[in-house]
């Protein structure tokens, strides 16, 4: 009984410990509060399809049509000064991956973000489709089954490599305790 309770208070002090190093590692300066992405957005005049959706639309925009992970809006400013806008507005985020495709401009937020991807559409002149895709749980399910089953995978292979190097070395180094006994 006595070794669980020192067990537990050395528990219970390694996790206060940690509490500064986890806010550290994190960028929260100590005693203040911090702004999140999320929040960051939620200050400039959001609409209800960024309040859904949790990206920012580029004001002036026209949503075309939604569907049930998708929004596309147009915008009546040329391809340039949209991706210039979303280039400012998402340095909030600080994780995304700008991707220049023939078609459109990809960004991908690699973050936390509500939002999966945002798509700049080229061409049509002064007009410009941009298309906001949400995270899709299908997706993120699909993508944790594959990391499980590769995971399972290669410890498999592993697992078989291990014995057939058992199997050699008990064929080729037989144990010389048993040879000298005899």
């Amino acid at each position: 009984m006595k070794t669980i309770k020192y067990l537990m208070l050395i528990c219970l002090m390694f996790g206060i410990t940690l509490i500064p190093m986890v806010a550290a590692a994190s960028g929260a300066p100590a005693g203040k509060k911090v702004i999140t992405p999320e929040e960051g957005i939620a200050a400039l005049e959001a609409t209800p399809y960024e309040k859904k959706f949790g990206a920012p639309i580029m004001p002036g925009g026209k949503i075309v049509k939604t569907e049930d992970t998708a929004a596309f809006y147009e915008i009546s400013q040329p391809h340039e000064k949209v991706v210039e806008f979303y280039k400012e507005v998402l340095k909030v985020y600080g994780d995304e991956k700008f991707r220049d495709w023939k078609d459109q401009i990809y960004i991908e937020d690699l973050g936390g973000a509500k939002w999966h991807s945002i798509g700049i559409m080229k061409g049509d002149g002064e007009k410009t489709t941009v298309k906001i895709t949400r995270d899709n749980m299908t997706w993120v399910f699909s993508t944790l089954i594959i990391r499980f089953a590769g995971v399972f995978f290669v410890l498999c292979v592993l697992w078989v490599l291990l014995n057939l190097n058992s199997f050699c070395m008990k064929k080729f180094f037989p144990d010389t305790k048993k040879a000298a006994a005899k």
